[in-house]
């Protein structure tokens, strides 16, 4: 049989035993195929000494560019970075994510998602104001309505939980969203995720009322953030909480941007043994390829710099965010069948010292870079030098 393409003695990495070998990777019209005993190939590909990986996935970005102040491009962000699906997260809301579908999503080389935010404009960081979490306000049918006709990209809702959008709301807000997406998830017969960001909380809401709302495959992001009630004890250890909310089935996302981690806190959550499900870049418009939390791959560097494990950080960008969203029949594996999204990533040694937000430096390790992108069994991506 000829093939598209040959991807020749890369490494690849089993999720499910974590364990690596040395293989080859068929692709023919757009998908992973099956070996043949008479393989050829039009274009062959060496990958020896490098990871030949799923493309990755970033679950948390804003790229909404063209109707929101805050949304990064996708073709530039993603694809160079060997990110080949993305969830956008809430930057719209039921009434402008039409316009976000049709000038963007559709016309993106990624594949890219979204969480529609509860909040009918969506998120309004940067404004002059943070939007509104009047429950009132979350209009039930018309979020119904949006989730129902664009089943295929809206995977889950958004919801911000901090100072500046919850007033005296406290936890009313949040429940509403578990309301809506319980809702949905009984037209779509499929698992409606909430996805919170929470930051720098009121008085009137905790911690741990927000865990207790949330469901298993709920999804709790910027965990790392050093605003107000952290996720961390005073001796630097995890709260339990969030541990038992793990293993009750909520997804913590390390969802990086550039000020909801420290140093501190990286170190102290993996001192502890507690690591991300997810990592993802909350990259905006004004961060994009800008220090402190430029890209999917910087956020896997300052990872690898505080000690979290190679394997475990491509796990964390690949295989297990697209289990949490549903959609590991397009996403997250190099299965026979599948989608031919590919990352072929070079990893090299690196002495950067590496700097967070608030100050925090570390000795940097480990620097991912991408070598190759291929999206739907094509090159879309390539370093000059690979």
């Amino acid at each position: 049989m000829v093939y598209d393409y040959i991807l020749k003695n890369g490494t690849v990495i089993n999720f499910q035993t974590m364990q690596t070998e040395i293989k080859d990777i068929y692709i023919k019209d757009g998908v992973f195929a099956e070996e043949t005993s008479d393989a050829t190939a039009q274009f062959v590909i060496d990958a020896k000494g490098k990871y030949v990986l799923p493309g990755l996935v970033d679950e948390h970005v804003h790229l909404n560019v063209s109707n929101s102040n805050i949304g990064s491009n996708a073709d530039l962000l993603c694809i160079p970075m060997g990110v080949t699906t993305a969830v956008d997260a809430g930057t719209c809301g039921w009434t402008n994510f039409e316009g976000f579908y049709n000038y963007n999503i559709v016309r993106y080389v990624p594949n890219v998602l979204a969480y529609l935010h509860v909040s009918p404009y969506g998120v309004h960081s940067g404004c002059i104001h943070e939007e509104n979490h009047d429950p009132a306000d979350f209009n039930e049918r018309e979020i119904l309505k949006k989730a129902l006709k664009y089943r295929d990209t809206i995977v889950g809702l958004k919801v911000r939980m901090c100072k500046a959008t919850l007033g005296d709301y406290g936890i009313a807000p949040l429940k509403r969203t578990v309301e809506i997406a319980d809702k949905i998830g009984k037209q779509t017969a499929r698992h409606c995720v909430v996805d919170v960001h929470y930051d720098d909380l009121p008085d009137n809401v905790s911690v741990q009322e927000i865990l207790d709302t949330l469901r298993a495959g709920d999804v709790i992001t910027h965990v790392m953030q050093t605003h107000g009630e952290t996720m961390f004890e005073s001796d630097g250890s995890v709260r339990d909480a969030l541990k038992k909310a793990r293993k009750r089935g909520i997804w913590v996302d390390d969802c990086h941007g550039r000020v909801h981690w420290s140093f501190a806190n990286l170190k102290n959550a993996y001192a502890d043994g507690f690591y991300p499900d997810i990592i993802s870049s909350d990259v905006v418009r004004i961060s994009t390829f800008v220090k402190p939390g430029s890209s999917l791959v910087h956020a896997m560097c300052v990872n690898s710099a505080a000690g979290m494990k190679e394997l475990d950080i491509f796990k964390a960008v690949t295989y297990t965010p697209a289990k949490a969203l549903g959609i590991l029949d397009r996403a997250g594996t190099l299965d026979v069948g599948k989608p031919a999204d590919v990352c072929i990533m070079d990893v090299q040694q690196t002495n950067e010292e590496y700097q967070d937000w608030w100050g925090g430096t570390c000795k940097g390790n480990k620097c991912f870079v991408p070598l190759m992108t291929l999206k739907d069994g094509v090159i879309v991506y390539r370093q000059t030098f690979f």
